[in-house]
């Protein structure tokens, strides 16, 4: 496929060069495996798109089979997959060039550390905050990852090959060498299915969970704790990871006390395994001899307290050990032991704990003989990974909806049990924590702890404040369970600690995105006035998805927009859907991430250096925006009665259930529910992205905010929020990025599937006033003439993007078109252009 690139400035050449290698290839690969007619047919449709006229974009699709439409939408989607890598590439890139040139990575560990030099804190507060940072990213598996496991693996291997191009060394035959090898990787892909024929159980979930720790984050995680202690010596350990797969039971019946205890053991089955590799690894190479150096006697009494634990046990390699490198001889003691723990076996650790005390004593017994540096190199990382992700790698967050404990009371009960047994396999560590969704006051979350305490579990136990009636109501609940008698036994055995989840998905699907926002905010407002009153150590819990409508958007700036207060410092978000991939699929790019969230949470703990405090015109003007803003939002989706069926004919909503890409329904379990009310947030926000609208993400927005911006007094008012208040700027940075990337013309042509009696044109009407209305009040705000403007990189690469997008989405309503039609050969078409459109924006859900 041929690519052509505008002028960019030098530092983006490398990215121009990888994406027209990349599209060459790939045309080339495109006429050996489908011919000279299918290429054609891409270039004739790439062509007329670029030239921009859509309408003879759609006359070409529309006379074409439903197979080669097909067929087409893999070629465009392929391009979007190999351009995403590109793009990720290049940020590692970028990031190398400024580590040579010695500059300050944006949202990096070093710029924090300078923003608060620059505002006067001490070691020594540094110190005092680093007691406070905590960081919890919680992967789930939201049903919006359409890039199966396969294609990750082959999308690791093309990233080495373009890091390979970049060697300035590199030969011609070299070249041509990787270039052979990008083309057999993209033929592997192009051969490959990329849409799943099954919807994968949860054990596949969580394998795919997994996936992200073994690729990157075993160790990347480690790396980041220990730059972060190079700057602050003895510091805490700052960040943690935790998973609902397999344990995130609302609404999914596949769910449930079983795949909880298989995600609990591929987990413990798959890090005593590496670490079994490590530790085998480190004996090979570690050849210290006691004839040269001396070494302590507790490493002397603990080889020989695993001799005698091991007995008959040792295989030769062990037994042949020499006696005079104790250092050798105590690691294959240990990697046996390892070995027996993951088979269950007797001789093996019963608890990760002494399995540290082992590494400590080798440490101690280096560092007392001269062996320092040996101590700081591979046995410190392994010891940092080991107080990462112990025997467990994440914690596992139980999850279920209020209403099931009473209507699936035995089946939460077994799950309590099960929890009950992993306490005594792991600890505590590996699972403590039951959410709650829907809770509406503090009855369900006192049931909830009873029914814990019958399974003898003492669990925190995290109610989930979603629609926009339950997050102004949180502080109020909360401070009843403060004063419950059984809800402060559970906080004095947790030493006062206490976690509260809000959801951004369904309060935005409630009221709109201002107002979701808006009243997260204040609810954490009140949440942490609650926690100083009673002493309790607060953490909000932040259920963000991947889009902007799910709350998403950049984590450093999510972070830094949080409101100052009792719970500063202690974060915990969810990772949700695409976003896992595109964050922590390349080592590089999960290291890069990881540290723009550990640099927020640790910038967080000084709200006067952020500016996190409203100001005081800003709380007023917030309020009266939201207010209308979810007037106007719910009067359009709720409150109109012609709005469903337009709903389910506009957008492809119906038709994700084709998708296979989660274990979980994509409606919650209700019979008597309305369709809408039934729906979840992830294929309602899913759905709209598809037709290019992106609405859940700014729809109201301007309804909101234009009153305001209309007076000369309240427009500067505004511009001062966006220059001084980190939260009011993310909200209208990422409705700029939104409204940047929707692109009503394209929306548009999906109203030929939808007849007159769902009143097409006066629908889209509205939706056409209210984008207008918000883009205008977005670009007042901003002081620009055009979206992004400020962003010119980022502006160019939307632009680029776009000709390869709009024609998925032409073949995408030809398709459903056919399919509504009853053309039974549509389907897996029309399942492509789902999964090619979600690659194309890099957002789905």
């Amino acid at each position: 496929m041929a690519v052509a690139l505008p002028p960019a400035p030098d530092s983006q050449g490398p990215l121009r060069r990888d994406v027209r290698l990349l599209g060459a290839l790939l045309g080339h690969v495109i006429r050996e495996q489908e011919g000279q007619s299918l290429y054609d047919a891409e270039e004739r449709v790439r062509q007329t798109s670029r030239a921009g006229d859509f309408e003879a974009v759609q006359s070409i699709v529309a006379a074409l089979p439903v197979d080669e439409q097909g067929r087409l939408v893999r070629a465009f989607s392929l391009y979007f997959q190999l351009a995403n890598l590109a793009e990720q590439h290049h940020r590692i890139r970028r990031r190398r060039q400024y580590a040579v040139e010695r500059r300050v990575a944006a949202e990096s560990l070093d710029s924090a550390f300078q923003a608060l030099e620059a505002a006067g804190v001490s070691n020594g507060q540094l110190r005092d905050a680093a007691r406070r940072v905590s960081l919890e990213l919680v992967l789930t598996a939201h049903p919006t990852e359409a890039t199966r496991r396969t294609v990750l693996t082959a999308q690791l291997l093309i990233s080495d090959l373009l890091h390979r191009l970049d060697d300035p060394q590199l030969s011609d035959p070299g070249k041509r060498d990787i270039e052979d090898a990008l083309a057999e990787q993209i033929t592997t892909l192009w051969q490959t299915d990329e849409t799943r024929t099954k919807r994968p159980r949860v054990v596949d979930e969580i394998r795919h969970g997994l996936w992200f720790f073994e690729q990157s984050l075993f160790d990347v995680g480690p790396a980041l704790v220990g730059d972060y202690r190079r700057r602050i010596p003895g510091a805490p350990l700052p960040l943690r990871f935790g998973s609902w797969i397999g344990g995130d039971q609302d609404g999914n019946p596949n769910a449930g006390p079983s795949t909880l205890r298989a995600a609990a053991q591929r987990a413990r089955e798959l890090v005593l395994r590496r670490y079994a590799d490590e530790v085998r690894d480190m004996a090979r190479t570690m050849g210290v001899s006691r004839a040269l150096v001396d070494v302590n006697e507790a490493l002397q009494t603990s080889i020989a307290a695993d001799e005698q634990r091991l007995a008959g046990l040792m295989p030769a390699e062990i037994t042949a050990s020499a006696d005079d490198e104790p250092y050798r001889r105590k690691l294959w003691l240990m990697y046996q032991r390892l070995l027996q723990t993951a088979e269950s076996q007797p001789g093996g650790y019963g608890h990760v704990h002494e399995f540290v005390a082992d590494l400590e004593v080798i440490d101690a017994s280096l560092r007392a003989h001269r062996g320092e540096r040996i101590a700081n190199g591979r046995l410190a990382a392994l010891r940092r990974r080991v107080e990462l992700f112990g025997f467990h790698i994440a914690k596992l967050d139980v999850r279920v909806h209020a209403r099931d404990l009473t209507g699936q009371a035995d089946r939460v009960r077994d799950t309590l049990n099960v929890v009950a047994d992993l306490h005594r396999q792991h600890g505590p560590a590996a699972c403590d924590t039951l959410i709650l969704s829907g809770t509406t006051g503090p009855e369900p979350v006192l049931t909830a702890v009873g029914m814990a305490r019958e399974a003898g579990l003492t669990l925190s136990v995290v109610p989930l404040f979603e629609s926009i009636d339950d997050l102004q109501r949180a502080g109020e609940i909360v401070e009843a369970l403060a004063t419950s008698p059984e809800f402060c036994a559970v906080l004095d055995a947790r030493r006062r600690r206490m976690e509260v989840m809000v959801g951004y998905s369904d309060s935005a699907k409630d009221g709109g995105y201002l107002a979701a926002q808006w009243e997260i905010y204040r609810a954490q407002e009140n949440l942490s006035a609650v926690a100083a009153r009673h002493r309790i150590e607060l953490t909000i819990f932040h259920g963000r998805g991947g889009s902007t409508g799910r709350g998403g958007g950049p984590t450093h700036a999510a972070i830094l927009a949080q409101p100052g207060g009792h719970a500063r410092g202690r974060i915990k978000l969810t990772e949700q859907g695409e976003t896992i991939s595109f964050k922590y699929g390349l080592p590089g790019l999960a290291y890069r991430n990881l540290e723009a969230a550990l640099s927020a949470t640790l910038l967080s703990v000084f709200p006067n250096v952020v500016g996190s405090s409203a100001p005081g015109f800003g709380r007023e003007l917030m309020t009266e925006a939201a207010r209308r803003s979810e007037t106007a939002f719910r009067d359009f989706v709720w409150h109109n009665p012609r709005f469903v069926p337009f709903f389910r004919l506009f957008t492809p909503v119906d038709e994700l259930a084709l998708l296979e890409i989660g274990s979980r329904p994509a409606r919650r379990p209700s019979a008597d529910a309305e369709y809408l009310q039934s729906l979840r947030a992830i294929p309602w926000v899913f759905s709209w992205t598809q037709n290019r609208s992106l609405l859940p993400a700014w729809f109201g927005c301007g309804s909101g905010l234009a009153p305001i911006v209309e007076t000369p007094e309240g427009l500067d008012q505004l511009r001062r929020l966006y220059r001084d208040w980190p939260f009011f700027r993310s909200i209208v940075e990422n409705l700029e990025m939104t409204l940047a990337k929707s692109s009503l013309d394209i929306a548009r042509s999906y109203l030929d599937l939808v007849p007159a009696s769902a009143d097409p044109d006066g629908h889209f009407a509205r939706i056409a006033d209210e984008h207008a209305r918000t883009t205008d009040v977005v670009l007042r705000i901003v002081e620009a003439d055009r979206l992004l403007d400020r962003h010119p990189v980022v502006q160019r690469t939307i632009r680029l993007r776009n000709p390869y997008v709009n024609p998925i989405n032409a073949m995408q309503v030809a398709l459903l078109r056919a399919h509504r039609a009853g053309d039974s050969d549509a389907a897996r078409p029309l399942v492509r252009t789902i999964a090619g459109i979600t690659a194309g924006l890099r957002n789905s859900g």
